[in-house]
């Protein structure tokens, strides 16, 4: 009786929250958000929600990412990477994601539990000073070695698909609100060197390194804004 009990509640709570989703009616469409916890890498996250208007608890999202300044290291021992100097990191990225609100949050833009999944595709130049010899041509024009500093880039393209379970949720008063998502994801990663010295990335120490590549879990927060 008592599991009968549980299973009529459940249902009961799940049929409310479905049809307070369908008939919610959101004013605002176009939300902007910041992901803040990839600027330890030198990451810049900048989303875009845009509502479906023919279907309401669904939305499109497109994250434009730019990467620029040193390399943040959270996932690497420092002997690793101790030979190198100077490390810095440019590149770019595009995530596009469908977004569905499963159960509505009372706000005036999306807002609620959600489930969203789509592609990703991030490039990057990393490059670092170390020591190392080098080719250069003396003053009588014949060709030595020399051991110097050289300027090594590792360039790095990644591509992937994840899936995410978060709640984006309203914070009074006004537009902002505070996006929260957890999930899981997989990507695949191709690097490539110059000067042509060595195979491999070494940015892949965990999967918040560049490089990395295979399962990793994608979460964190986002702070945004409806703007109309």
């Amino acid at each position: 009786m008592l599991l009968y009990r549980c299973l009529v509640l459940g249902g009961l709570l799940l049929r409310v929250g479905t049809a307070a989703a369908q008939e919610s009616t959101f004013q605002l469409n176009l939300l902007l958000k910041a992901a803040p916890q990839h600027v330890v890498v030198s990451g810049y996250w900048l989303e875009v929600e845009k509502r479906w208007n023919q279907q309401p608890r669904h939305s499109f999202i497109i994250t434009p990412q730019l990467y620029t300044g040193p390399t943040g290291q959270p996932d690497v021992e420092a002997a690793s990477r101790r030979i190198a100097r100077n490390e810095s990191v440019r590149g770019a990225g595009l995530q596009v994601q469908h977004r569905w609100y499963i159960c509505a949050a009372e706000a005036v833009y999306p807002a609620g539990l959600y489930v969203s999944a789509g592609p990703v595709f991030q490039h990057f130049a990393v490059s670092r000073d170390e020591q190392g010899w080098t080719e250069v041509v003396d003053p009588t024009g014949l060709p030595r070695y020399e051991y110097r500093d050289i300027r090594r880039t590792e360039t790095i393209n990644r591509y992937g698909a994840s899936a995410q379970l978060g709640y984006q949720a309203p914070l009074p008063p006004g537009r902002v609100f505070l996006d929260l998502y957890a999930g899981v994801g997989w990507r695949m990663s191709q690097s490539s060197h110059s000067p042509d010295s060595e195979s491999g990335s070494r940015y892949q120490s965990g999967p918040s390194d560049y490089g990395h590549a295979g399962f990793y879990v994608p979460a964190g927060f986002k702070i945004g804004v409806a703007l109309r």
